[in-house]
């Protein structure tokens, strides 16, 4: 990513969370707006570039660039299927640390072929979420495996309510039960 690329997305990113946290939505939409006509792409009418983007970033192991393709794709809503392979191939390394954001991308995609990334990152210790006590990406993940709603998805769930971790046991019964009570 060049380094131009990375200051717009950035002063985006500042832009958009100081106008956020105030619940201005006209300046949001004028900053985006503005960072479109500045950047090298419209993001909106050429979103696999986000997707070129995000795939460099990860065979040059660049954490910061993954996380500023997320954020143009939270941003702009570029999410689709297209990610899903790359998703899957983030969340198998952990050279970076944008783990949660990727599953909630993959729970908003409800894709079957991530289920096995989603069950193995449930279990997957990473040093930088050594403090969480909460285990949130695991629960992230549980909850994008209940979103995806199959008996594969069903499957890694039953295992899940097998783990010696409380929080992930429960959270992986609360979601079989919501599903149970869904196809009621």
């Amino acid at each position: 990513m060049k380094i131009d690329e990375k200051n717009a997305i950035i002063n985006l990113m500042v832009a958009y969370n100081t106008n956020f946290s105030m619940q201005n939505e006209a300046k949001i939409y004028d900053i985006k707006k503005e960072f479109l006509i500045n950047f090298t792409v419209d993001v909106t009418k050429k979103p696999k570039y986000v997707l070129q983007l995000l795939k460099t970033a990860y065979y040059e192991k660049n954490a910061s660039d993954v996380e500023y393709c997320l954020a143009l794709m939270d941003l702009f809503n570029l999410v689709s299927n297209d990610y899903s392979l790359i998703f899957i191939k983030l969340l198998a390394v952990d050279w970076h640390t944008s783990h949660e954001n990727i599953v909630n991308n993959l729970q908003k995609l409800k894709l079957p072929e991530t289920i096995d990334c989603l069950y193995s990152t449930a279990l997957k210790p990473l040093d930088y979420l050594e403090y969480d006590e909460s285990f949130s990406l695991a629960v992230k993940c549980i909850w994008a495996l209940g979103e995806i709603n199959n008996q594969k998805a069903k499957e890694k769930l039953e295992l899940l309510t097998k783990s010696s971790n409380k929080v992930i046991k429960n959270n992986a019964l609360i979601q079989l039960e919501n599903i149970r009570v869904d196809t009621m």
